[in-house]
């Protein structure tokens, strides 16, 4: 099994265990499903590498905080089609400005990433851990919160130091925007 595999369970835990605040609920507190798009600079260009893909299970607590389970993949091609893809598992923690037109936000998070290089790459797999900080935002598309707009800028330090593109060591940006569906909301 591999090393992300053997730990899959830890993010989720957490994440339960932080839901899991009975006497302190407020009533706006609720789940989300989001799917965001977007793309990654990586280490030291100033070009899109790639494409990005982010599956994310958030949970608020609180008017200003929420927790939030992700799964990410990318596939960095640079321009030639180079096949170099991530997969990453993070948990991460918003802190979050609540606004009467948009809910700006800033992310901490932890998490692992692997990678899987070109058949010619000399490291051609491999598990990091990965660290990350991003700001973004929510906008309501469907009034009262049945449909939100998310964007976001990060900063991904993914330890990945293998002296190939995309991998030395100097961390990635990643834009995307998507969408995100609130449920099991105020009760």
């Amino acid at each position: 099994m591999s090393k992300i595999g053997s730990i899959w369970w830890l993010p989720l835990l957490l994440l339960l265990a932080a839901s899991a605040r009975g006497a302190e609920v407020w009533p706006g507190d609720h789940w989300e499903i989001g799917l965001r798009y977007g793309g990654a600079i990586t280490d030291n260009s100033f070009s899109i590498d790639g494409e990005v893909e982010v599956l994310s299970l958030l949970r608020t607590l609180g008017p200003e905080r929420a927790i939030e389970f992700e799964l990410g993949a990318d596939q960095l091609g640079f321009g030639i089609d180079f096949g170099l893809q991530h997969q990453n598992l993070a948990v991460n923690y918003l802190v979050i400005n609540r606004e009467p037109l948009w809910d700006p936000y800033v992310l901490f998070g932890v998490g692992v990433i692997r990678f899987e290089a070109p058949r010619y790459s000399p490291d051609r797999r491999g598990t990091n851990a990965m660290a990350q900080f991003a700001v973004g935002g929510n906008w309501e598309l469907a009034a009262p919160n049945k449909l939100l707009l998310r964007a976001e800028v990060r900063i991904r330090y993914d330890f990945n130091n293998t002296d190939q593109p995309g991998q030395d060591g100097f961390g990635d940006a990643i834009v995307t925007v998507g969408l995100s569906v609130p449920f099991d909301g105020p009760r």
